[in-house]
């Protein structure tokens, strides 16, 4: 996240639906790790909430239909769902795959009603992790990152005002949302909701892509186009740097570091990207803007950065600000749960 004194970070999960639990475990202060159970209750009392309208529900391959409006279609055995099956929501969602004793159990795919198809394994209805491709920079890949960022123009179009589709900047970015630095693709996201939560009071917030959860980057709506454009692109260099705040984490929970090496390695790696950012807007972007007359405001762009991390850590003088605001917060959040753990 960017935003003019203090950058946030964090991770978070895909969206499910009206039947999925959201079950916070380990929340961290920099990234959330969110586990995924499906509640499938209701599922399990066919009798009493639906019919079995084809087929045989008991034992071989029927399809049952709850008063609710939900169905499933697939192989049953003592009644339950086991095998292959597939069921369907509503809302126009569905989960395509294993099923053990009633419950989504093994490899399958979750359809959103958005288009948005998340490959994965379940286990007991517990959400384990996602299934990835090998990645590979391709055609396709780079066609999807395209239409994630129309969408972010349709979104926000106060950001046409600078970038359009042809210019050398779409195909910088197109290659970075595509998943050139994580190897995983990177989705806009709009707007916040309960897997994504976003901090008061910032610019730009990404989400690193996990096991768990695809990359995902966010910018808001009440900024200039520059602003914009500026905070994205800090975001698709920082988010580069996902791996590494994660086992910022892991040192902090396992007594590894204490609260000022926290917070330092947090802000060397946001040094990190900042750097970066100052170095596209000096290659990549003011020469761009120059060349369709279009004044800049080098103050979103890290330009006064210092030439090393630790001249500008001589500035973080302040511990109410940046970057013991946040970080000293999250690290004592840690140091709580160390304790409540043992």
């Amino acid at each position: 996240m960017l935003n003019d004194t203090t950058i946030f970070k964090f991770n978070a999960s895909i969206s499910i639906d009206r039947l999925l639990l959201h079950k916070l475990t380990n929340m961290p202060q920099r990234f959330l790790f969110l586990y995924l159970i499906f509640n499938f209750a209701c599922i399990n009392t066919q009798a009493q909430d639906g019919t079995c309208v084809s087929g045989n529900c008991q034992e071989g391959y029927g399809r049952f239909e709850w008063k609710s409006g939900e169905e499933y279609i697939g192989n049953f055995k003592a009644g339950k769902m086991s095998g292959y099956g597939v069921f369907y929501w509503q809302n126009k969602r569905k989960f395509m795959g294993n099923w053990k004793k009633g419950k989504m159990d093994g490899e399958g795919m979750l359809f959103h009603e958005n288009g948005q198809i998340n490959k994965g394994i379940w286990k007991a209805n517990a959400f384990v992790r996602l299934v990835r491709n090998d990645f590979s920079l391709s055609k396709e890949n780079i066609l999807n990152a395209e239409k994630e960022l129309l969408q972010m123009l349709i979104d926000r179009p106060v950001m046409t005002q600078i970038v359009q589709k042809e210019d050398l900047i779409w195909q910088w970015l197109c290659y970075k949302m595509a998943g050139e630095e994580v190897h995983a693709p990177i989705y806009w996201q709009e707007k916040a909701d309960k897997n994504f939560p976003i901090p008061s009071g910032v610019n730009a917030v990404h989400a690193y892509p996990t096991q768990k959860s695809d990359g995902r980057v966010w910018v808001a709506n009440h900024l200039t186009a520059e602003e914009s454009w500026a905070g994205l692109v800090y975001e698709l260099h920082n988010i580069k740097n996902g791996p590494a705040f994660q086992a910022i984490e892991r040192d902090a929970k396992y007594f590894a570091c204490n609260q000022k090496e926290y917070i330092m390695r947090y802000a060397r790696l946001e040094y990190k990207a900042a750097q970066e950012t100052a170095n596209f807007y000096h290659t990549i972007w003011l020469p761009y803007c120059n060349s369709k007359g279009i004044q800049t405001k080098p103050q979103l762009w890290f330009h006064y950065l210092p030439d090393t991390f630790e001249k500008w850590a001589r500035s973080f003088k302040n511990k109410n600000s940046y970057p013991w605001h946040p970080y000293a917060a999250y690290y004592d959040q840690i140091a709580k749960n160390r304790v409540k753990n043992y």
